[in-house]
């Protein structure tokens, strides 16, 4: 278990990485589906908007990778089996929300 910690550690600092990238506007072209959309369809929304609701989801995955990590370590892997998925999908599912609620122009 411990190679898991140590893998699910590094992938959290990529992340933090990449929502710096993000957060300094460097990095629009990782973000999946706003990368790919036309101009157009770009317009329709505020951009430094959208990178910070993009680099605050990778913050809070990276955070909670480590405390996951942590759980399967320690030996509670039922637990972290049942309580992170459902963290993970609130995440993306408010992320969605939060880009067509808060970033889309009116």
């Amino acid at each position: 278990m411990q190679v898991a910690f140590i893998i699910l550690c590094v992938i959290s600092l990529i992340l933090v990485a990449a929502a710096v990238v993000i957060f300094i506007g460097k990095g629009d072209d990782m973000i999946v589906g706003y990368n790919i959309s036309s101009k157009r369809t770009r317009d329709h929304f505020h951009q430094k908007r959208v990178r910070i609701i993009v680099g605050t989801l990778l913050i809070l995955i990276a955070a909670a990778l480590p405390v996951f990590a942590t759980l399967l370590t320690l030996g509670y892997k039922e637990l972290a089996m049942t309580v992170f998925p459902p963290v993970a999908f609130v995440l993306i599912a408010g992320t969605f929300a939060m880009v067509h609620l808060w970033a889309k122009k009116k």
